[in-house]
């Protein structure tokens, strides 16, 4: 599942230590899988100074050849799987203070990895060899899709990186009252994680979308919904209930992206993430079928998530309202 790494500029150099190194290939590889969405994101630390020094370490590649395909990698992560984290002073521009930044970056918000060239000294439990990275059984750990426990802890892990990087969050759930022991247990942790970050981080709007229920008035919904949320409201978070017809839909699925300027007064949405849930965590109850195939969430290809957005935009929900 969806997972961040920092890549220390010395990587792409590493990758052309030789003519005849295919390491550049595999990298591509392992980032972009044919047959898969990419799980991996790419964090430009720094925004700007990481692409920069990337850069400079790219034009060092003595091979022509091996120097345009590291260029062509590095422009498709920036076009599709880069995100940015705050800028973090750095002693200097050695790989070694890449990793102290990164390890730092990561006692912010947790980093899946930070992946350096071989010559490095790995930082304990975040350190990755290029070569170990690009190996097929690395990446098992993130294989999508995959089966999540229905707890906080285990969730937390798959939920992190698309909540961290995104400006905006769809959060479908059916089954929603605003009790303190239904699925908006989940919903609270995914919203902590989108907005509750360290400064120079983005923090996510918010739309909740749950279905109406015959046992519950609207306004008791929205009313109890509310209450559940409005702490986060009061730390800043735009927060809308998206309120649809009694069973017009019953998968969990979270959407979310960034907003894209046009102007100085106008934003679009980029629509980047999708996921599918069988279940989520409900609090206090364990369910039975805790860690086999009816818990699957699965990730889905960027087209595939913007085609999702498009199909929600056609249909017509019963209500919205502003959390306040």
């Amino acid at each position: 599942m969806l997972a961040d790494f920092l890549l220390t500029p010395d990587v792409f150099l590493d990758c052309a230590v030789n003519e005849s190194s295919e390491m550049i290939r595999e990298l591509h590889a392992c980032l972009f899988p044919i047959a898969a969405a990419p799980v991996a994101l790419i964090c430009k630390l720094g925004g700007d100074e990481w692409t920069h020094a990337v850069s400079r370490k790219i034009m060092c590649i003595k091979n022509a050849s091996q120097r345009q395909r590291a260029m062509d990698l590095l422009t498709r992560i920036l076009d599709q799987l880069s995100v940015a984290r705050p800028a973090l002073k750095r002693d200097g521009s050695e790989e070694s203070h890449w990793i102290l930044a990164g390890v730092n970056s990561s006692s912010q918000v947790p980093l899946s990895g930070i992946v350096l060239s071989e010559k490095a000294t790995p930082p304990d439990d975040l350190g990755v060899q290029l070569k170990q990275f690009v190996q097929a059984d690395f990446w098992d750990a993130y294989s999508n899709p995959r089966l999540v426990d229905r707890e906080i802890a285990k969730q937390t892990k798959e939920l992190r990186a698309i909540c961290t990087y995104s400006d905006w969050l769809v959060i479908r759930f059916p089954q929603i009252r605003g009790g303190s022991d239904d699925e908006i247990v989940t919903v609270k942790q995914a919203i902590q994680l989108a907005t509750q970050l360290p400064h120079g981080f983005s923090k996510s709007d918010v739309d909740l979308q749950f279905c109406e229920q015959s046992k519950f008035p609207k306004e008791r919904l929205i009313s109890n919904v509310s209450s559940e949320l409005r702490s986060f409201v009061n730390q800043g978070t735009q927060i809308t209930l998206t309120i649809w017809p009694e069973g017009h839909f019953i998968s969990r699925e979270i959407i979310g992206g960034e907003y894209a300027s046009l102007s100085k007064n106008t934003r679009i949405k980029n629509t980047r993430w999708w996921i599918t849930m069988g279940h989520v965590a409900v609090g206090s109850r364990r369910a039975a079928n805790t860690g086999d195939a009816a818990n699957t969430w699965s990730l889905f290809s960027k087209k595939k998530a913007e085609q999702r957005i498009e199909e929600l935009a056609k249909q017509s929900p019963v209500l919205k309202h502003t959390v306040v």
